[in-house]
């Protein structure tokens, strides 16, 4: 949490952590595919913290967490371990997907209604 503080705090890092983000979750698409929407809603949800959408600030932490971890080449099962190297990962996204599920419902709500 702390380092997703830190993110938060300085807008400059969410840019390169997003890209870094967008490039490895293509790269492994197919291991993602359990969590890839939900993925793709923090991915949306980080884009959109410089803009208008209002989030609680205990889930945006939680999401920015879960996308640090995901890029972070230091977790629990290393990434280059075969097969099970994004396991680890799809546990965190999904667990913050799921403490998040009101949030990122309303989130989509509002997706669509802004466009």
């Amino acid at each position: 949490m702390t380092r997703a503080e830190s993110y938060v705090g300085h807008k400059g890092k969410l840019p390169w952590l997003l890209d870094k983000t967008t490039r490895k979750a293509e790269q492994h698409y197919e291991s993602l595919l359990a969590s890839w929407e939900s993925f793709q809603v923090f991915i949306r949800l980080i884009r959109w913290l410089a803009n208008t959408y209002a989030v609680p600030v205990e889930s945006i932490l939680m999401a920015v967490g879960a996308v640090i971890y995901f890029v972070s080449s230091f977790d629990l099962i290393p990434d280059a371990i075969p097969v099970l190297g994004l396991v680890d990962d799809v546990w965190v996204i999904n667990s913050v997907a799921r403490a998040n599920l009101r949030m990122i419902s309303s989130f989509r709500n509002w997706e669509v209604s802004f466009r």
